[in-house]
């Protein structure tokens, strides 16, 4: 079985597991998290303080189900995150996170970072299905995810309680095309 918690090079891109960050990257990262622009997108919307970030980054090392990876352009800027989540071995199925560096203007950053997603899923876990949930409102994500591939699948009616209202989140998903 490989090894997710790997750093890896894909077609010159390079991706950090977040267990092999320095103390620079961590930081920038939370301050990531807690831009406005991702905040107001995410389940947990509170400021993540530096320790609650380092117990997160912490736990990672012994758990066997969440992966994540700070992604750089082939030019060494920070591009953003992506993330295998409640990964299933056995059934090959995970959910993924993505989010871009707030700050970053690279052209097409979205579709890097989920191409690399799609390869360390399908090429280098092996995985057969990938899922997501996105919530109802954030319309410039599912339009993203429809034109990479992921369909809705199912409703979570009122799954998230957020700016003084319930909200719908989406499930969306997509199977390795690559297998057939």
């Amino acid at each position: 079985m490989v090894n997710l918690r790997s750093n890896f090079e894909l077609e010159g891109v390079p991706l950090v597991n977040f267990i092999n960050l320095n103390d620079e990257e961590k930081e920038m990262l939370r301050n990531w998290r807690n831009h406005d622009d991702i905040r107001k997108l995410m389940y947990s919307n509170h400021i993540i303080s530096p320790e609650e970030h380092k117990i997160f980054i912490d736990g990672l090392n012994g758990d066997n189900k969440n992966f994540y990876w700070l992604v750089k352009g082939n030019n060494g800027e920070y591009v953003g995150v992506i993330s295998l989540n409640r990964v299933d071995f056995n059934n090959k199925n995970s959910y993924i996170g993505i989010y871009a560096n707030p700050d970053c203007n690279l052209p097409g950053v979205g579709q890097i970072l989920m191409d690399c997603l799609k390869k360390i899923a399908f090429e280098i876990a092996g995985l057969h299905t990938l899922k997501l949930e996105v919530m109802e409102t954030n319309e410039k994500a599912m339009n993203f995810y429809t034109k990479s591939g992921f369909a809705e699948e199912g409703k979570l009616k009122e799954f998230v309680f957020k700016d003084g209202k319930w909200q719908d989140v989406i499930i969306m998903g997509t199977v390795n095309k690559q297998e057939e």
